[in-house]
């Protein structure tokens, strides 16, 4: 048996939810362009299927009992959440539609800053930008595009790489200007430090470095690389990060490179999708404009 069947029609939720919010039959009954007799049936029907009564019928008036009220938290949540729901689906139904993932700290350190050029080129491409640090979604998801660290290698999709990229230190301006002024191997031997969960090793930063320190671990830690950047921004403590989710924050002065030694290690940016998904025009158009744009260098 459904754990389902025992729910009451969502008809009668609407109705109710009207009527317990003007408190009126009639009003509820002009407002959603029925008969003041059909709010009436949807409502005794959800109180039969509750087994209780909702409202109190006071001569023309009605007001909600105890029951009532507390149902009346039920309904609306209920019927925003599908409001919600049915609100997402047109994002699916939208012709130049496609939904690409990414980390929240590429969506808004790249992608998003370049999104006005999108537009410029390719009006009729719509972006659903979706925020996840998962590099691989299944096939049956509803997901066009990846932008992530690690390719695909599975039959029937493809991948490609976007660009190299590398992990330097970064700081507020403020902070910055309190560094002493020494050589990239001492200038960070005290400054305190940010962590997220990225293979950004400030330990092998400080070996590459040849610096003396000897304590890396100590600082704030965050699972989210955009967090550990706003920390960095807020002046907390110099953060390892990936220049390229970065450069919006350094090209407009929010974080500064307090010394030029980046580390030795590079990474790769990929995008990886189902081939299938690569027929669709706006899939295809968006696919090619991300890989022109990721051979832009980034401006210094």
């Amino acid at each position: 048996m459904s754990a389902y069947r025992s729910l009451p029609p969502l008809s009668t939720l609407i109705g109710f939810e009207a009527a317990a919010r003007l408190q009126s039959f009639s009003r509820a009954a002009e407002e959603l362009h029925i008969t003041q007799s059909a709010i009436s049936h949807q409502v005794r029907v959800l109180e039969e299927h509750l087994g209780q009564p909702l409202f109190r019928r006071i001569g023309r008036r009605i007001e909600l009992v105890d029951a009532g009220r507390d149902f009346l938290i039920t309904a609306r949540t209920a019927l925003e959440e599908v409001r919600h729901g049915v609100r997402r689906l047109n994002a699916y139904s939208k012709p130049g539609s496609v939904i690409v993932m990414m980390p929240g700290a590429l969506a808004t350190g790249w992608f998003i800053p370049r999104l006005a050029s999108l537009r410029a080129s390719h009006p009729w491409v719509d972006p659903w930008v979706h925020t996840s640090d998962d590099s691989h979604v299944p096939e049956e998801a509803e997901i066009d595009i990846v932008l992530g660290p690690v390719p695909w290698a599975d039959p029937g999709a493809e991948s490609v790489v976007l660009a190299e990229d590398r992990q330097i230190p970064l700081c507020a301006p403020s902070l910055a200007a309190t560094l002493p002024d020494l050589t990239d191997a001492q200038r960070l031997d005290d400054a305190p430090l940010l962590h997220d969960e990225t293979l950004n090793d400030w330990q092998s930063w400080f070996s590459e470095a040849g610096s003396a320190r000897t304590e890396f671990a100590r600082g704030y830690n965050f699972s989210d690389t955009g967090q550990m950047l706003q920390a960095a921004i807020l002046g907390l403590g110099v953060c390892l990060a990936s220049e390229r989710l970065a450069h919006q924050h350094l090209a407009e002065g929010r974080l500064v490179r307090p010394v030029a030694k980046a580390l030795g290690r590079r990474s790769l940016l990929f995008a990886s999708a189902w081939t299938r998904n690569l027929s669709r025009p706006p899939v295809a158009a968006l696919w090619t404009w991300i890989e022109q744009e990721s051979r832009t260098p980034l401006a210094e």
